[in-house]
C-alpha cells in the first residue's frame, strides 16, 4: 500500500511508516502515517469490491432472468452476455478469465433448460 505526500503526491511505500514515525518527502514535506487512515483506506478498497460484485451478480441474474423468464430474443441475449463480459473486463480485469469459466457454462445450462437450442446458432 502506498502513502502520498499531500504536497506533491509522491508516493512511499506502508513500510517505511513505524507507528509514530514520520518521513521526509524529497520535496520537503514531512509525511506521516496515522492508522486510522490505513483502517480507512482499506475499508473504502473493500466497499469498492464489494459494489462492483454486486454489480456483477446483479448482471448475471438479469441474463439469467431474460434466458428463464422471456421471449427476449437469442440475439439480443447475445449482445448482452457481450456487454457483460466487457464489463466484467472492466471491473476485474485481472479476473476476466472467469466469465467463460463460470459465466458462459451457467448461461447455456439455463439456455438448453428453459429454451430450445439452435445448435448452428452457437457455432
Amino acid at each position: 500500500m502506498a502513502i502520498r505526500c499531500p504536497h506533491c503526491k509522491r508516493q512511499y511505500d506502508v513500510t517505511l511508516f513505524e507507528y509514530g514515525k514520520t518521513v521526509k518527502c524529497v520535496c520537503g514535506n514531512v509525511v506521516n502515517l496515522k492508522h486510522e487512515e490505513i483502517f480507512n483506506d482499506l475499508f473504502n478498497a473493500r466497499e469498492d469490491e464489494e459494489k462492483r460484485i454486486e454489480e456483477i451478480k446483479n448482471l448475471a441474474d438479469k441474463i439469467a432472468f431474460l434466458i428463464v423468464s422471456t421471449d427476449y430474443p437469442r440475439i439480443d441475449i447475445e449482445i448482452e452476455k457481450e456487454n457483460f463480459r466487457e464489463r466484467i473486463n472492466e471491473l476485474f480485469p485481472d479476473k476476466a478469465y472467469l466469465y467463460e469459466l463460470i459465466y458462459e457454462p451457467r448461461f447455456r445450462r439455463l439456455e438448453g433448460q428453459f429454451r430450445k437450442i439452435d445448435k448452428d446458432f452457437f457455432k
